[in-house]
C-alpha cells in the first residue's frame, strides 16, 4: 500500500490483501448480510473497530516493527482526523463502502471493492481518497461521485493517497470493551457476530506442492483431494 507502513512493504501488502479479500466477489455478500442487520458504516462506527471486526489487519512477524499497532493507530488517530476538500476522509471511506453495500444488483452493481495506497506529492497534506475523475478533488461522498469509482466490471476502487509514512506510534488491538462502538447515549450498537472474519479467514490458502491446489482441512479431504485422486487414476489407465 504505497509506503503506508515503511517496513519493507510486507505489512502494506498484507493489509491490502486482507481488505481486498474481505470485499471480494464472495465475501462482499457476507458483509452485505451483516450490514442488513447492523450498518457497519454509520458515523458511530469507527474505522479501527470495523477493521478489527473484518479481520483486516496484519498478523505477520516484522521483527521489532509493530505493524498491527501502527495500522490501528493510523485508523484510530490519523485517518479519523484527516480531512481533504473540506471533507472527512473517514466519512468518505464509509460513504463509499455504504454505496458498495447498497448497490448489490442492477446495471450499477458493485461486484467487489479493491484497496490501494499511493504516495502523494504534498507531505503536509492529510490522507485522502482519490476521486474517480483526475480534475475533481478527492474524498467523494455523493452517490454520483462515488459511482465514478466503479468500472464496467463492477469493481469499486478505493485509492488512498498517503502524504508520508506513518509515525512510529501504535495503538492496542481494539478487542477491549472500551473500544466497542456506541451511540450518543453510550449504548453499544454492535450486534453479533462481532468478528465477521479473522485474519486467518482472509489469508491466501496454502497450496499443495504436488497439485498446486489449496490444502483442505481434515487431512486433505475434500474436492481438491478427490480431484487429485481422479487425476492419479487417469494416469494409471494410460
Amino acid at each position: 500500500m504505497g509506503s503506508l507502513i515503511p517496513i519493507g512493504g510486507g505489512a502494506d501488502g498484507e493489509i491490502q490483501g486482507r481488505l481486498n479479500a474481505a470485499f471480494n466477489d464472495s465475501n462482499i455478500k457476507i458483509v452485505r448480510t451483516k450490514v442488513a442487520g447492523e450498518d457497519l458504516f454509520t458515523d458511530h462506527h469507527h474505522l479501527h473497530r470495523i477493521a478489527y471486526r473484518l479481520g483486516a489487519y496484519p498478523i505477520g512477524n516484522y521483527g521489532s516493527d509493530d505493524a498491527k499497532g501502527k495500522w490501528f493507530f493510523f485508523l484510530k488517530k490519523i485517518l479519523k482526523d484527516a480531512t481533504h476538500n473540506g471533507r472527512s476522509t473517514a466519512t468518505s471511506i464509509k460513504k463509499i463502502l455504504t454505496y458498495a453495500m447498497t448497490h448489490a444488483s442492477g446495471a450499477d452493481k458493485v461486484m467487489r471493492v479493491t484497496f490501494q495506497a499511493v504516495n502523494g506529492t504534498d507531505p503536509n497534506a492529510d490522507h485522502f481518497v482519490a476521486s474517480g475523475n483526475p480534475v475533481e478533488p478527492g474524498n467523494p461522498v455523493s452517490k454520483a461521485d462515488i459511482a465514478k469509482l466503479v468500472d464496467t466490471a463492477g469493481t469499486l476502487s478505493i485509492l488512498l493517497v498517503c502524504p508520508k509514512p506513518l509515525p512510529d506510534q501504535s495503538s492496542s488491538v481494539p478487542d477491549q470493551s472500551g473500544d466497542l462502538d456506541r451511540d450518543d447515549q453510550g449504548n453499544i450498537i454492535e450486534k453479533p457476530p462481532i468478528k465477521i472474519f479473522t485474519p486467518q479467514n482472509l489469508s491466501p490458502p496454502k497450496l499443495s506442492p504436488k497439485t498446486r491446489s489449496p490444502i483442505q482441512k481434515g487431512g486433505g479431504k475434500g474436492p481438491y483431494k478427490k480431484a487429485a485422486k481422479a487425476k492419479k487414476k487417469a494416469k494409471k489407465r494410460r
